[in-house]
């Protein structure tokens, strides 16, 4: 008997989302635990009746047409005894027992992984910061996790798969069910650059439950889950709940305090989660910034093959940016004070800081500036120079001085 077909009688009793960390460790497969017998379940259970019922009312051939179904169809069915099976989610009590996968099943293991989530309906700003995050992590080899839904989600797939990454798209219902037609396409093009996973069999329909279950799976996957954008009520505190519960880092981007689409994000921060500007901040808390390999215009290297002492710092100033600064400061001091400078500024800025807030931090380094004058100098958007100057702020290095002006600590 296939063990796949095990497993398929083992989640039929147990139902998704069931605590199997304590069976998996006494039983390692679902064919040892059948051969075990009635006794030994009933045992194992205890006073879930409705779960050794179960175990009684099916056995494992009556799941193989399933196999058939998705050998035939080219659904791949992934359980912990698979190679290919996602090794963080055994980290888990409530890991599946069965992964129905489309696409490339063996990328799932493939490098860090970062759930990256937030609003159905996102404002310009927090998509802006999705793509800017998530074509930093795939550029680096991350593997970008999300949930396939409209808004966040789908920038999220959509900015890994066009910065030539790998991404994992987690489904709330079974392959073949029509849920969301607008994001089909979305799909399709997933299962060629990454994968499209469901715990349920195939044309399982969306209901109540499978959504916060399948949020478990998102966390679970990931090394950290990044939340862009979430108000007050979001669906993404399920995702950070599981996150929490899971031991899992939690980042969030911090939002204005005057928009209602920021108001979970920024008390998320308050109650411990990091906040965070940039993919360099990611790589820094999960200690991985010295094994970031930036791949841009090389689409042939290994991810995280590894890299010089040099280049794993925070990436310097742009040539255009130090060439605006350098005009600035030749009205008040010589080029190479001014060189000298700057140097050790870069040097005093801790690992991660985002390239934007590095740009406005060299700007205001001779003390107070306003905001149309960093505009102007820096040739950033107000909306980035905001987030910068936000930024800088939480980590102590400006401050807010008078009505749009902000001088350095």
């Amino acid at each position: 008997m296939d063990e796949r077909c095990y497993w398929l009688w083992l989640q039929y009793a147990v139902k998704p989302a069931a605590k199997l960390k304590d069976f998996y460790l006494q039983y390692h497969t679902a064919e040892n635990f059948y051969q075990a017998g009635p006794d030994e379940w009933k045992s194992f259970f205890g006073n879930k009746k409705n779960i050794f019922n179960r175990c009684k009312e099916k056995s494992p051939e009556d799941f193989a047409h399933i196999v058939e179904f998705c050998d035939k169809h080219s659904l791949v069915i992934l359980t912990p005894e698979s190679e290919h099976y996602p090794k963080k989610l055994l980290d888990i009590e409530d890991f599946p027992a069965v992964l129905f996968v489309r696409g490339d099943y063996k990328c799932l293991n493939e490098g860090p992984s970062f759930a990256v989530i937030g609003s159905r309906t996102p404002c310009v700003y927090g998509e802006d910061a999705a793509r800017e995050i998530v074509k930093g992590l795939s550029e680096n080899g991350a593997l970008v996790v999300s949930g396939g839904a409209l808004g966040i989600d789908s920038v999220a797939h959509k900015s890994a798969i066009e910065a030539g990454g790998k991404t994992v798209l987690i489904m709330g219902c079974g392959h073949g069910y029509g849920y969301l037609p607008e994001n089909a396409q979305l799909r399709k093009s997933v299962t060629r650059q990454g994968a499209v996973v469901s715990e349920y069999p195939p044309f399982t329909p969306v209901e109540r439950n499978t959504f916060p279950q399948r949020n478990r799976i998102i966390s679970g996957m990931s090394d950290a889950v990044v939340i862009i954008e979430a108000a007050e009520l979001s669906g993404t505190f399920s995702t950070a709940n599981h996150a929490k519960r899971q031991k899992r880092k939690l980042f969030v981007l911090p939002g204005d305090i005057k928009s209602g689409h920021f108001d979970g994000s920024n008390r998320l921060i308050t109650e411990g989660a990091e906040a965070v500007f940039s993919d360099e901040n990611i790589f820094a808390k999960c200690g991985l910034l010295d094994k970031a390999q930036r791949v841009k215009g090389d689409k042939s290297g290994e991810a995280f093959k590894g890299v010089s002492e040099k280049s794993s710092e925070c990436k310097k100033i742009s040539s255009k940016s130090k060439k605006k600064k350098q005009k600035i400061t030749e009205e008040n001091k010589s080029q190479e004070k001014n060189s000298e400078k700057t140097q050790n500024i870069i040097k005093n800025l801790p690992a991660g800081i985002s390239k934007n807030a590095e740009i406005v931090y060299n700007i205001m380094s001779d003390g107070i500036s306003e905001l149309d004058e960093i505009k102007r100098n820096s040739e950033l958007e107000v909306r980035h120079i905001l987030a910068a100057l936000t930024e800088l702020e939480i980590l102590g290095f400006a401050e807010a001085y008078a009505p749009n002006c902000y001088r350095t600590k």
